[in-house]
């Protein structure tokens, strides 16, 4: 048992001596310039030096000190109090006018989309009142056309009744003409023989004239 506990106690006393490991996340140094050094305290060999603002990735941490990885490749330590998760004022700016530009070039393109649709607008309007007015000129020529038709309809109507009785007249007519020339056939014909009988009449007349003078001789 004596010998169990003492295993624990130093299991224990090596957990507490070994660094703090951590999931690795994005830090940035702080306001100060920060010593990149090859071990955990100011006696190691300075690797680099990183401006204000850098982006590091902290990999693990051990008391006051941090091992972190840079964007240049390079794995060293540095004061953990120096390091920060909260992006530098500089950067923040940096990134929002990278924003800002991101937005003004989106904003350019919208004024260009939006002077397109205008163009676009009014020239479909345009072409929209073209073709109202066609219509319009469409739609009277239709009417036009319509109360020329009536009117044609009407006029024809009674251009049919006209001739209708026109025809019929031109048959009475034609049936006068027949009876007047029949009537003036059958006069004549009296007339000739009527005429033929005073001719007769008369030489017949005229012969017996003759010879009761003859016979008074």
């Amino acid at each position: 048992m004596k010998i169990f506990m003492a295993m624990l106690l130093v299991a224990l006393m090596l957990l507490i001596s070994l660094p703090t490991l951590s999931p690795a996340k994005d830090m940035y140094v702080g306001d100060t310039k920060l010593n990149l050094r090859s071990g955990k305290g100011t006696k190691y060999r300075v690797i680099q030096t990183m401006d204000t603002g850098k982006k590091v990735t902290a990999i693990t941490t051990d008391g006051k000190w941090t091992k972190i990885s840079t964007e240049d490749g390079n794995e060293g330590w540095v004061a953990s109090k120096y390091l920060t998760t909260q992006k530098p004022a500089d950067l923040k700016i940096e990134d929002l006018n990278i924003q800002m530009e991101t937005l003004q070039a989106k904003l350019e393109m919208a004024t260009i989309e939006n002077q397109k649709l205008k163009e676009e607008n009014i020239s479909l309007t345009t072409r929209l009142n073209e073709d109202r007015i066609r219509l319009g000129k469409t739609e009277k020529a239709f009417q036009t056309l319509q109360t020329e038709s009536k009117e044609y309809l009407t006029l024809k109507n009674k251009y049919d009744k006209i001739a209708k009785k026109m025809t019929a007249k031109d048959l009475k007519i034609k049936s006068l003409e027949k009876k007047v020339d029949d009537q003036y056939i059958s006069i004549a014909v009296k007339w000739s023989l009527t005429g033929a009988g005073i001719l007769l009449a008369g030489f017949f007349l005229g012969s017996r004239s003759k010879r009761k003078r003859s016979s008074l001789l």
